[in-house]
């Protein structure tokens, strides 16, 4: 399906591997103009490499820390000089590893809401102006299906993910007077090289797999391109009428109605 993304200019923030890199994947086999984003320069630089052999040219990156003012800054400078504007933002900062026992951690809530929440704030309070002047410009936010369903995840995580929810609704009923289509994307279990559920499972794979049996009526993990797909439609202008929306796409899992 053509998603009219051709020479779009898409930044995606984490997307050195898992969802954000085959997000950029997508766009890229849509025809965008893809700037990829992670603090692992040497990292980025390899992927770009491998990309730009199947895609051309169209791919680049910005290495910078999201969570910081200088990262933010050189973000927003490079996209305005080297871009000259932005027409899809895909926020997929996230981290949901514990590093404490205690649920109720002051320090590990307030890391997990730095690294889900206010990374996407201060990166889109900066690049606002550059979506403004893009062409049917759209942000697309990843949460996660523990967002909406309680299940075998750190709370405070899960707190941050409902707070992206929120955050997307609230965006995208004052964004659209500029013209800016927010949506969110709530991925269930996604597994791939370097994530979550492949430390998870190299500890325990009998565990992880009777939970996942268990709890996903699909049976099976979720691939990084199936969660790159949601991402890439609801940017396009497929999703024209589409904004304020979320989309969980989990296999199943999420049983509130």
């Amino acid at each position: 399906m053509d998603l009219y993304l051709k020479n779009r200019r898409v930044f995606i923030t984490g997307s050195s591997r898992g969802i954000g890199l085959a997000t950029a994947e997508c766009f890229l086999s849509e025809g965008a103009v893809v700037i990829l984003n992670g603090r692992d320069k040497q990292r980025l630089e390899k992927i770009t490499f491998e990309l730009s052999c199947r895609y051309g040219d169209r791919v680049s990156y910005i290495a910078a820390d999201v969570l910081s003012n200088e990262g933010i800054h050189e973000i927003s400078k490079q996209l305005e000089e080297q871009y000259h504007g932005l027409d899809v933002f895909i926020g997929n900062i996230g981290n949901g590893k514990p590093e404490q026992d205690n649920v109720l951690s002051v320090s590990e809530w307030r890391r997990f809401y730095d690294i889900n929440v206010l990374g996407n704030v201060q990166i889109m309070n900066k690049i606002h102006k550059l979506l403004k002047t893009g062409t049917n410009p759209s942000v697309v936010l990843v949460s996660s299906v523990i967002a909406r369903e309680a299940a075998n995840a750190p709370v405070g995580y899960a707190a941050a993910k409902s707070a992206v929810r929120v955050l997307s609704k609230y965006l995208s009923r004052i964004w659209i007077n500029d013209g800016i289509r927010v949506n969110c994307v709530l991925p269930g279990n996604v597994y791939f090289e370097g994530g979550r559920w492949n430390e998870l499972r190299n500890m325990d794979i009998e565990g992880t797999m009777h939970y996942i049996s268990t709890n996903v009526p699909m049976k099976r993990f979720g691939e990084p391109m199936e969660i790159a797909n949601a991402i890439a439609f609801l940017a396009s202008d497929k999703a024209s009428f589409i904004t304020g929306a979320e989309i969980c796409v989990d296999g199943g899992q999420l049983s509130a109605m």
